[in-house]
């Protein structure tokens, strides 16, 4: 079974000698390596990644600017939709990594540097039928983050968690369950992936994750879950698409569709191991705030809409098409949103039709 560990970086990858020494250590084999790199990536990037690739005979694909312009020649919808700068950059390297056949594909951010003693074996419930607690709550929502120990104390959410679903008191429900988990979502020590509300107001600093093991989110039951230190399954990957039009929730509205599906299919997102430390890269957070506020106002929306939506088909790529189809009906039926906010859904509809279209052109 082929693996991909993928990053995009404006910086040289050094974090990712870790990743390879840790699978190594463990004797995983056929796992590889995408960097997609950006305008502001250094020249130097390259030689290292090829120079690393050498030293520890592994296979690591550079796709620097040029590269990705020749890939891309299969794909123009989708060259001319991503921009440069951005982190949806991303979607370059899940693509290259499920055309090379990857079964699981791990995403990380280049500031998440591995701790756990076996990074790739803690992903390979990906695909797999497992048994784990399996949580849900009177809200339909769980705030995943509540197992995060806090330095302080201070209780925090997952960026991207909506705003008008927090501090509800849910009442959380446990059951032992078994079932296919198709995402697993790692956590992360030190710097948690919260929204810039949060960073601009509490000093969050995560110390350890209060469970043993993984656990699961029932059936209708909502979280987000993000594209760092992020394992997901194949056959998710032609409704995962990360819009550069959306700001800060170009991977937590992705989350949100591959979730829906996985409740229809009656399959599972889990939640935990394996962690990282997240070093985070220098943010202005009032530009962040600025990237997330238009997702704050209508997710909340937007999920409960997905909510609504009775599938006909069954695949992801199947049911990925029918959310399509009903987008405008979204937008149709809330009157109230502004300008800026249509312009917003129109542009992340179009992205996910180009997507579409460009898993239609894989050659897979």
């Amino acid at each position: 079974m082929r693996k991909a560990i993928i990053t995009t970086t404006i910086y040289v990858p050094v974090l990712l000698e870790e990743y390879i020494k840790n699978v190594k250590r463990n004797k995983h084999d056929n796992v590889f390596y995408v960097v997609i790199g950006d305008k502001k990536t250094p020249p130097e990037a390259e030689k290292y990644c090829k120079d690393l690739g050498n030293k520890h005979k592994v296979e690591i694909e550079f796709l620097g600017v040029e590269d990705q312009e020749k890939y891309l020649k299969k794909f123009p919808e989708l060259n001319k939709h991503l921009v440069y700068n951005s982190i949806q950059r991303r979607n370059i390297g899940i693509l290259l990594a499920y055309e090379k056949g990857a079964e699981i594909i791990v995403t990380i951010d280049d500031d998440n540097f591995v701790v756990e003693k076996d990074f790739i074996g803690k992903n390979l419930i990906v695909g797999k039928e497992v048994s784990l607690d399996c949580l849900s709550s009177n809200t339909k929502w769980v705030n995943v983050c509540q197992f995060l120990k806090e330095k302080n104390d201070f209780p925090f959410y997952h960026r991207g968690f909506p705003m008008e679903k927090r501090w509800l008191n849910e009442k959380i429900t446990k059951k032992k369950k078994t079932g296919k988990v198709v995402v697993n979502a790692g956590f992360w020590l030190e710097d948690p992936d919260i929204d810039a509300i949060t960073r601009l107001t509490i000093p969050i600093d995560v110390k350890s994750y209060t469970r043993d093991k993984n656990f699961m989110l029932d059936h209708g039951t909502w979280s987000p879950f993000n594209s760092q230190n992020t394992a997901l399954a194949r056959e998710v990957i032609p409704a995962y698409f990360l819009s550069p039009y959306i700001g800060r929730y170009d991977d937590i509205w992705a989350s949100y569709i591959v979730q829906r599906i996985a409740h229809h299919r009656k399959e599972y997102i889990s939640y935990g191991l394996p962690m990282v430390i997240q070093k985070r890269n220098p943010h202005n957070y009032f530009k962040d705030f600025e990237k997330e506020r238009i997702g704050h106002l209508l997710t909340g929306k937007f999920c409960d809409w997905l909510d609504s939506i009775k599938f006909k088909k069954k695949s992801y790529e199947e049911c990925f098409s029918e959310i399509i189809n009903a987008l405008p009906q979204f937008i149709n039926k809330h009157k109230e949103l502004t300008e800026e906010e249509v312009v917003y859904m129109k542009k992340y509809e179009e992205g996910l039709r180009v997507w579409k279209k460009t898993i239609e052109r894989t050659e897979v």
